[in-house]
């Protein structure tokens, strides 16, 4: 029976049961009907093949990487022939040739096919930036601390409750950022790969230390004892069965602007990397620059309980302070004393603003009171312009960026607390106005250790902003 007569059967039986329910018979032609359309239908449709993906190691990669260096000339198409790729992938893959090329050849990750990006990638980078500085200051790294690490890293992201942190993740870690340790009979090496970084040219204002062989790529300290080929050799010992990883420690510990080498994602450029703790005079362009301290109020530091590090930073900042005004008295700088106000009854204050509503609550930072005053020590000088804010950061609805322009300021250099609040939001602001920016490490605080390194170990390097020392800033300040 073709599909045709098999149709007009059953639309023929149809009639007999009209005068029962015509509804039913109705439904019950449509579905068969459609049913059999498909059953006896003559010319399926073929379905589309997917085009098998090639999978190629690391090592290929930068195989890849080589042959292009090697030949600019060379086109994408040639090597997504030779290689049997995708012009795509090629291209892909050429986007991060700095990754590539700073694989270790002989490493397990140079070998494997496929590179899966971390199922947590903020932690994996947050992670591996914290152990790239910590083993470049020569400090002992077990697995036991970087589980620790990686569960305050967590803690901080938000993923605590899905991120366990366990034994076969660590491993994997290492195996990703080719960590290497041997047995406990050999204690070979073991090494952190660290990809070569190209540096910005344009738009930095403190120049490097003359020392530092700073270039277009990076260069260390010929007082360095790292190796020339840029990893970080050091040596492993097993305690109780526990891998330790210990750096080879230099002159002066180093900031490494940039992720180690990894399968995450983009590379990114730092914005410096030399050593924080240089007593060579930055150039600084005091035409073109303005310091702006931030937040130096009786309430907000009343916020904060008193420790040593608190202490410091108010000692550190105080003195910045004094130097800026010294200097004044020979060049024309500018400074800004930024504050947090809030009229009585703070109309300001929405209920959605959750931070603002518990000043609220605790009756902090009214306009007219002693909490909203600066701290003795900080207090504006008469050539000081004063901004008041209602929100955290230092340009919204303010006039700051008004004045700057009016001054042709270009360059802001920043201190205060919290660094996680007006620091943050301040630069991201500033950078979003095309400005050039500095931050003064020993002089911006926060509650939060990990919140402080990990904004100016990892956050502010990678987004261009400079982060220096207050020795640098100070001595730069007395060399005018």
């Amino acid at each position: 029976m073709t599909p045709a007569e098999h149709k007009c059967d059953i639309i023929k039986l149809a009639p007999f049961a009209l005068s029962r329910d015509f509804k039913k018979i109705h439904l019950f032609v449509f579905k068969v009907t459609f049913a059999n359309r498909s059953t006896f239908s003559p010319m399926p449709q073929e379905q589309k093949q997917k085009k098998k993906r090639v999978p190629i190691t690391a090592l290929t990669k930068q195989e890849i990487c080589i042959k292009k260096r090697e030949n600019m000339k060379l086109r994408d198409e040639d090597l997504a022939k030779e290689y049997g790729l995708d012009r795509s992938t090629i291209t892909k893959i050429l986007k991060q040739r700095d990754k590539w090329l700073a694989i270790d050849p002989n490493s397990n990750y140079a070998k494997q096919k496929t590179q899966k990006s971390p199922k947590f990638p903020q932690i994996e980078e947050a992670l591996a930036q914290w152990l790239t500085v910590t083993i470049s200051q020569g400090n002992a790294v077990s697995d036991g601390q970087l589980q620790e690490k990686a569960l305050e890293f967590a803690q901080m992201y938000g993923l605590r409750n899905e991120f366990q942190a366990s034994n076969g993740w660590i491993s994997k870690f290492k195996n990703r950022h080719q960590v290497r340790s041997g047995d406990s009979s050999g204690a070979p090496d073991v090494s952190l790969q660290i990809p070569p970084q190209s540096v910005p040219i344009t738009g930095t204002v403190l120049s490097p230390p003359e020392h530092s062989n700073y270039s277009s790529t990076v260069s260390l300290p010929p007082t360095s004892n790292y190796t020339t080929s840029q990893s970080i050799t050091s040596t492993s010992n097993r305690t109780n069965g526990t891998n330790a990883l210990i750096g080879s420690a230099s002159s002066s510990p180093y900031i490494f602007g940039a992720s180690t080498s990894n399968s995450m994602g983009p590379h990114y450029i730092p914005s410096r990397i030399y050593p924080v703790s240089t007593t060579i005079a930055p150039h600084i362009p005091l035409e073109n620059a303005a310091f702006i301290f931030c937040d130096y109020q009786n309430d907000v530091i009343g916020m904060f309980q008193t420790s040593n590090t608190l202490n410091q930073f108010l000692t550190r900042s105080k003195q910045l302070f004094t130097a800026v005004h010294q200097a004044q008295q020979k060049k024309n700088i500018s400074c800004f004393s930024v504050g947090l106000y809030f009229r009585p009854g703070y109309p300001e204050v929405s209920p959605n603003n959750r931070h603002f509503e518990n000043l609220k609550s605790l009756g902090r930072l009214v306009d007219g009171t002693k909490g909203a005053e600066f701290i003795d020590g900080m207090v504006p000088r008469d050539n000081d312009i004063v901004i008041q804010k209602r929100r955290t950061d230092a340009f919204y609805n303010t006039d700051l960026q008004m004045i700057l322009e009016s001054r042709n300021i270009h360059h802001i250099i920043l201190s205060g607390i919290a660094t996680g609040d007006v620091i943050l939001s301040t630069t991201r602001s500033a950078a979003d106005r095309d400005m050039s920016i500095t931050v003064v490490r020993d002089c911006c605080f926060d509650g939060s250790d990990m919140v402080q390194n990990v904004l100016m170990d990892e956050i502010f390097p990678k987004q261009g902003v400079m982060v220096v020392s207050f020795e640098e800033i100070v001595n730069g300040l007395r060399s005018i």
